[in-house]
């Protein structure tokens, strides 16, 4: 039996997911990147990812990530090098241009959130962050 408000609050989630990525993809549009190579950097920006490794995280085909990962590579945003431990291996780093458009996309992001969490009283948001951080842990949990 479903929980009486799951339909509720999988439209909020689903819509507001939708608001973010459609700020973000016309965001991108002055970098000329696609959301999945934006997607791709914000993994890569900590952790220097095999190709694999990548797209098991973006959940995409080998084939697509191979073509993303070659289109930011002519951009000079992410560069191919090889592990220090194994040399077999190849790894994908993030390029300073594309550190700076990461930077400069998530802040406008954060402005962006920030404007209509304003909007809410402090009560209301601290509330907020709690149900979703327990919501964040349910779901990984399983």
């Amino acid at each position: 039996m479903l929980h009486p408000y799951v339909e509720e609050v999988e439209l909020h989630l689903r819509s507001i997911s939708i608001l973010i990525r459609h700020h973000t993809r016309e965001l991108l549009t002055q970098y000329d990147l696609t959301l999945p190579q934006y997607y791709a950097l914000i993994h890569l920006r900590k952790h220097r990812l095999t190709m694999g490794e990548l797209c098991c995280r973006l959940y995409l085909a080998s084939s697509t990530v191979t073509d993303l990962v070659d289109r930011m590579e002519k951009l000079d945003l992410v560069t191919r090098v090889r592990d220090e431990e194994d040399r077999r291996v190849i790894r994908i780093e993030v390029q300073d241009a594309g550190r700076q458009i990461i930077e400069r996309v998530m802040q406008d992001r954060l402005r962006f959130l920030s404007e209509r969490l304003r909007k809410l009283n402090e009560k209301q948001v601290e509330k907020l962050v709690t149900l979703l951080e327990e919501l964040h842990t349910l779901m990984e949990s399983n």
